[in-house]
């Protein structure tokens, strides 16, 4: 067998054709992988702000709770301590209230 091969005319056309589409093939893959390299760093910076507001917002919650925890706490003191009778009878009864509900479940 030859190893002569034939070549048309139109082979270099096609050649060149072929070079362009290789060309074009890698812009628009460089391109894409850009705008993903974009995207990311979009989302990223957008996670990132979701991230200091959430926590931000979980702070001042947690303050808040804490002051109003410590409020509640004077005012129960307070309470206690100008009615000790009526706030032991309180006791007393949602003590007997539950033990019922627990011996009622049994």
């Amino acid at each position: 067998m030859s190893d002569n091969v034939m070549v048309s005319p139109d082979s270099s056309a096609a050649d060149g054709h072929a070079a362009e589409l290789r060309r074009k093939y890698v812009a628009a893959k460089g391109a894409v992988a850009d705008l993903a390299g974009e995207v990311g760093k979009a989302a990223a910076d957008r996670l990132g702000g979701i991230k200091s507001h959430a926590s931000d917002w979980a702070h001042d919650k947690k303050e808040a709770l804490k002051e109003q925890a410590a409020r509640s706490h004077v005012a129960v003191v307070t309470y206690v301590r100008h009615n000790p009778y009526k706030s032991l009878a309180m006791a007393l009864a949602a003590g007997l209230l539950v033990g019922y509900a627990i011996k009622r479940r049994r």
